[in-house]
């Protein structure tokens, strides 16, 4: 569910997303056209099992929080099993030109 998204003074979106018993999400990366894309999860409640996050080169990786560069580092979501996972992201970019 998106919450919040603006173009200015640095574009971002923030969503509360839910990850329901038995999804899963394949390694990709997020392109964007211009800049550089920063995207800060918080895990609010996590499965009895499964749904690990997954990244090749987060900036920070810590037990709840997990800050990582989505347009650079393929990253993942492990299948979820036994409950749904919460998560509050929060994306931005910076760099942009000709705004």
């Amino acid at each position: 569910m998106l919450l919040l998204t603006a173009p200015w003074p640095i574009p971002f979106d923030s969503y509360l997303i839910r990850y329901p018993d038995g999804s899963e999400i394949p390694p990709h990366k997020d392109p964007v056209q211009l800049g550089r894309h920063y995207r800060l999860n918080v895990i609010l409640k996590a499965p009895k099992s499964g749904g690990e996050f997954v990244c090749k080169d987060p900036i920070y990786s810590g037990s709840r929080i997990k800050l990582f560069r989505p347009d650079v580092s393929e990253h993942s979501v492990t299948r979820v099993a036994g409950g749904s996972r919460y998560v509050f992201s929060i994306g931005w970019v910076l760099g942009r030109k000709g705004r």
